[in-house]
């Protein structure tokens, strides 16, 4: 339960084995690999040539084939498979065959063929439906186009004009000198007009266009009837359409091996990842250099495989050193794996340090369990989840993101029922009648009621984030104590935790009494570790003004590894764990009045109240519960990391097949 040990791996092979070596190290898939390239030897070495056009042109024409089946299959997912993607599950033998028989060149034709030809008859009947919006604003007309454009003295518009606007230019006596107009086709808004005017008064005939807010309709260039051609052009649609409809029933047809097009996916976008991962080896004249990574304990399987199929090989291993970016494995028993999740959101810690994963795990809980804590809430979040962790129990990543949550819905239950949250207050007597049985468990389990007494509750809050922080503290220590630096476990862990309890004691009298002796011994703890600090804070720094500059601004908190501004602003921010637990149960007490309200409505009342219970319930706990992860797991990156862990490790990727669209699956 904790990082891996690694080794570093070098391995000498002649060079006309590369190809058998390189298959056998991804089939095993034991080794990170890493750049074995180096400068001080380039006139002797060079990198191994690696060709990923294949590769990148099946990846393609995939890609078409995958493209032109969503444009007549749209893969149905419910609302839990929008969120997560879900690998499709592959049987090692289905996977086989699908590698060996799959015709990507022959579907890949035929598909290209399928996607240009829809799209092209797409964009002809987008182009006739355009057409037919335009010209059917002409139907009705009394004279065809072409006449109207080859008058000689008269000028012909088709013309939109509001209702008021058209009484209006009616009664114009001027306008009906120069202008003459026949309607065509009255609309709801505006009615459609032809219009005529001598082509000697056009621009007087534009200024009673203007000032009548009329819009001119440009004719279109068509010769012959209006209705002609919008039967002319439905009859093109009508057969446009069916051609797409057929292209569509093969598409459908084609779309049955959507499987096996992700299956080729998976596989062609692995080989481009290993021919780029090979470009990291290099060779002489005769000689192969592979670099990389090994887990310690599979070195064992690594060098029978080797000693087995290659024994004139030489393999070189040796233990990384701090300067090395060294991949990061970290292996969790089952209980602590799902913790993961927030290692892996945050950032893998270095190789030389430790995994917090076990360090933080009650943490996370108690803290989530405060901020959604209550009884029903709980058990709705742990049946939820079970329910999630049995239906995708063959998804490891998706079964442990909700075994997380089954244990944050235990923390949740566990705390509502010391601080007596049950849906709010559904125990009420108004609600469920005086003395019922959930109001006597509720209150046989309550410790205290943070509505009741939310100073105390504010207190413990505060008072957890103390804790928490000096555990922080600790856990620095302890790296460092790992690292064999004594020295800095305590200057940067045990006189913060002298110095900042100090604070703390000789700050109480503001708020309350305290006996002279404890004031004394904080007032000496602050002293003593505050010249410590002083005088190791600023350590790195040359001069001595400089480390002393450098001590007085660390107890402050602008420099140095703590400081107190950091350390209350740090500990307020604990304070929200109250204020989200009194949302949740403000919030779920409010649906209850609600509801209660409903209720006496004549005989549909009590249904009423049941359903107003059900979805404002739901709604409560849907939102609440994403604050009660957020919160929790900032107090854990800002405050709680902030005290002791960096993670900016990268992660340890064997060199194999790996995929994040399929899962196979070996029957072995």
């Amino acid at each position: 339960m904790a990082i891996d040990s690694v080794n570093k791996l070098t391995i000498l092979a002649p060079l006309n084995i590369k190809d058998k070596i390189l298959a056998k190290l991804y089939e095993l898939q034991v080794l990170h690999v890493t750049d074995a390239f180096s400068k001080e030897y380039e006139e002797n070495i060079k990198r191994i040539e690696v060709k990923t056009v294949k590769s990148e042109e099946n990846l393609n024409k995939l890609n078409v084939i995958r493209s032109t089946f969503e444009l007549f299959v749209k893969r149905k997912k419910d609302l839990f498979e929008s969120f997560f993607l879900l690998p499709l599950q592959v049987r090692q033998p289905e996977f086989n065959n699908v590698l060996t028989t799959f015709d990507i060149d022959t579907l890949f034709i035929e598909c290209k063929h399928i996607n240009d030809e829809y799209h092209s008859l797409a964009e002809a009947i987008s182009g006739i439906e355009s057409e037919l919006h335009k010209l059917s604003i002409f139907l009705g007309l009394p004279y065809s186009i072409e006449k109207l454009k080859i008058m000689e003295r008269v000028e012909a518009n088709i013309v939109l004009v509001s209702h008021t606007r058209l009484d209006e230019l009616t009664n114009d006596h001027e306008a009906s000198e120069i202008l003459t107009w026949q309607v065509i086709r009255p609309t709801n808004k505006k009615t459609r007009l032809l219009i005529f005017y001598l082509k000697k008064e056009r621009n007087e005939a534009a200024k009673l266009l203007e000032k009548y807010d009329i819009d001119k309709i440009a004719l279109p260039d068509i010769s012959g009837d209006v209705k002609e051609k919008i039967d002319s052009l439905k009859k093109e649609l009508a057969d446009l359409t069916y051609k797409q409809k057929q292209l569509k029933r093969r598409g459908l047809e084609l779309s049955k091996h959507y499987n096996e097009v992700e299956i080729m996916l998976s596989y062609w976008e692995n080989e481009r990842d290993r021919a780029r991962a090979e470009g990291n080896f290099v060779s002489s004249n005769r000689v192969l250099v592979v670099s990389g990574y090994v887990r310690k304990r599979d070195k064992d399987r690594l060098e029978e495989m080797l000693n087995k199929h290659f024994p004139e090989i030489t393999s070189i291993y040796e233990d990384p050193n701090p300067e090395e970016n060294v991949p990061v494995s970290i292996t969790l028993n089952r209980f602590f794996k799902p913790v993961q999740l927030l290692i892996n959101m945050f950032g893998l810690p270095n190789y030389f340090g430790f995994d917090p994963t076990p360090f933080l795990t009650l943490g996370f809980l108690l803290f989530f369990g405060i901020c959604f804590g209550d009884v029903v809430y709980g058990t709705m979040l742990m049946g939820f989840s079970y329910y999630i962790m049995y239906k995708y129990k063959n998804y490891e990543g998706i079964r442990n993101f909700f075994k997380l949550f089954f244990y944050a819905g235990i923390s949740t239950a566990i705390i509502g029922a010391m601080t007596g949250g049950w849906a709010g207050d559904i125990y009420d007597a108004k609600y469920l009648g005086e003395n019922n049985l959930l109001l006597r468990l509720r209150n046989s389990l309550m410790i205290i009621d943070p509505l009741a007494r939310p100073i105390i509750a504010l207190v413990f809050a505060i008072g957890l984030g103390i804790i928490n922080q000096f555990y922080g503290i600790s856990l620095r220590m302890y790296g460092e104590l790992r690292k064999g630096r004594v020295g800095n476990a305590i200057f940067d862990g045990v006189l913060w935790l002298i110095f900042l309890p100090g604070i703390i004691i000789i700050t109480i009298p503001i708020f309350a009494k305290v006996p002279g002796g404890i004031f004394n011994a904080g007032l000496y703890m602050v002293i003593g570790s505050a010249i410590g600090l002083v005088l190791t804070q600023g350590r790195n720094e040359k001069s001595w003004i400089g480390k002393i500059v450098i001590g007085f601004v660390s107890m402050y908190g602008i420099l140095g590894t703590y400081g107190c501004t950091s350390f209350v602003s740090d500990i307020l921010s604990y304070s929200r764990l109250l204020a989200l637990g009194l949302t949740t149960s403000i919030i779920a007490m409010s649906i209850n009045i609600i509801a209660d309200i409903v209720k006496p409505i004549n005989i549909i009342g009590i249904g009423a109240f049941i359903l107003v219970l059900i979805l404002g319930h739901t709604f409560n706990f849907l939102v609440c519960i994403i604050s009660s992860f957020v919160h929790p797991a900032r107090l854990i990156f800002l405050e709680f990391f902030g005290r002791f862990y960096q993670g900016a490790a990268i992660k340890f990727q064997p060199y194999g097949f790996s995929s994040k669209r399929i899962q196979v699956i070996n029957l072995d």
